[in-house]
């Protein structure tokens, strides 16, 4: 298992969380099952249930020539949100 961490920018702001999988694809599913869209100021209640079940079954795009390093864009009403998911080393170099 690996740390991934999520870096959410949405309507002007940016939400940053971590979660634990085996891969990315994985890594967004346990996302989006975690995720308070109550912290997420002007992220729609009322149907953030279908847009997360939706955004789950996407497809993580390699983000440039970066390693380890995905994103997705994805509607939100008539904003767009975009999700960059980096597979992160915990270990400190001091």
């Amino acid at each position: 298992m690996a740390v991934y961490t999520l870096v959410l920018e949405y309507d002007g702001a940016t939400y940053l969380s971590q979660v634990e999988s085996s891969d990315e694809q994985s890594a967004l599913h346990a996302w989006c099952e975690e995720l308070d869209v109550c912290t997420i100021d002007g992220f729609p209640l009322t149907d953030s249930d279908a847009l997360l079940s939706g955004l789950a079954d996407l497809s993580p795009a390699v983000a440039g020539h970066l390693t380890n390093v995905w994103t997705v864009r994805f509607a939100v009403g008539h904003d767009v949100a975009v999700l960059h998911l980096i597979k992160t080393d915990l270990s400190r170099s001091e």
